[in-house]
């Protein structure tokens, strides 16, 4: 006869999505079951609507296998969200802390996460060596029109322009300007 902890933990195990309560970074949060099982822990921040972890699931999956590909040691990433805002994030949409190996993400889009991974690798900030592993970055883990779009948006930098014209023998279309991804995103969709 099975006990009553072992069901509770089979249907944990069977449904990856369902929220548990953890207590992560002196806070209790609920996550969700996969995002325990990366190599790095997830901090959600302090308004953070359960309803985003579709959207940074995708996200977060990658970063994890991209962190064990590169052999980045990454401690803990701070995602947020931000459904219904009308304007602009009020801070940017992501970026790598060097001391602590921590990276802050406010969009949930893989272009973001490559880009901080980018600064991860390399010391300059916006530089050619962080140009260099951005690019390499986008062309191994994006695919079709992600991938052709992060090329785009990375020629917004000056060292952007440079690997861009390196590798496509062109200078790069003028990249559209960025619309926070939060803007207007319904949860119930």
């Amino acid at each position: 006869m099975s006990s009553n902890l072992e069901v509770q933990s089979y249907r944990v195990l069977a449904n990856p999505n369902k929220l548990i309560e953890l207590k992560v970074a002196g806070r209790y949060r609920m996550i969700p079951v996969w995002a325990t099982e990366l190599s790095f822990e997830v901090r959600p921040g302090q308004k953070f609507d359960a309803r985003a972890w579709k959207y940074w699931k995708p996200v977060l999956l990658l970063l994890n296998e991209v962190a064990k590909k590169e052999k980045l040691k990454i401690n803990w990433v701070r995602v947020h969200s931000h459904f219904g805002h009308k304007g602009d994030v009020p801070h940017a949409m992501g970026w790598w802390d060097h001391e602590i190996n921590a990276m802050f993400l406010c969009h949930f889009d893989k272009e973001t996460m490559l880009h901080e991974v980018g600064h991860a690798l390399s010391s300059g900030y916006h530089g050619d060596p962080w140009a260099k592993q951005a690019s390499r970055l986008y062309l191994k883990y994006l695919k079709g029109k992600e991938q052709k779009d992060a090329m785009i948006q990375l020629a917004r930098y000056l060292s952007g322009r440079r690997v861009y014209k390196t590798l496509y023998g062109e200078k790069a279309p003028k990249a559209p300007e960025i619309q926070s991804l939060w803007k207007y995103l319904d949860p119930k969709k």
